[in-house]
């Protein structure tokens, strides 16, 4: 199966995605890393990165393409994945959960959530090496007025403290899930 770890902006999913992976020894696939191939593609990337605009869908969706192209290649090797991405807007992510299903057999959604102030501490922390934001504050926020709630069930994980408490709190949950 595919594990999504998603969340907005700065709530810690890909550090639980990539503790997750490790602690499971399964891989760890980075979305943000097609992005960064993707996203600078879009005639608006300088102005959306430098602005903290959404992408359009029209380009997410070329970015979940290439990772469900993605997820063909690894499932012919891999049994399991764990997968960091927002997963904030309803039809861009189907696209990614069908693909789950079709090369994984399917998926579960841990939803990281944090305070407000503890985003914000993190987004304005020079740690944000190799990030493709500029101005992660401002996408955090145009992808809370974006946000479409989840039609199936996931699992809500509190990324408030330390990482490796919020890491170790899921992993039970998931292996019994997924039986890993």
């Amino acid at each position: 199966m595919v594990i999504f770890v998603a969340g907005l902006v700065g709530v810690g999913k890909s550090s639980i995605a990539k503790l997750l992976a490790d602690k499971l020894r399964i891989p760890y696939y980075s979305v943000d890393d097609v992005k960064k191939i993707i996203y600078p593609q879009d005639p608006e990337f300088e102005q959306n990165i430098r602005e903290g605009i959404p992408f359009k869908e029209e380009t997410r969706l070329k970015v979940f393409q290439k990772v469900v192209a993605d997820f063909s290649q690894l499932a012919e090797k891999h049994r399991h994945l764990v997968v960091d991405e927002t997963l904030h807007l309803r039809r861009p992510r189907q696209v990614l959960f069908d693909a789950a299903r079709t090369y994984f057999g399917g998926y579960v959604i841990v939803w990281v959530r944090a305070d407000e102030a503890a985003i914000q501490k993190r987004l304005v922390s020079k740690n944000r090496k190799d990030h493709i934001l500029k101005n992660p504050l401002k996408m955090y926020r145009s992808f809370v007025k974006e946000f479409e709630n989840f039609d199936e069930t996931h699992i809500i994980c509190e990324n408030n403290g330390s990482l490796e408490e919020t890491t170790e709190s899921l992993l039970s949950l998931i292996r019994n899930l997924a039986s890993l």
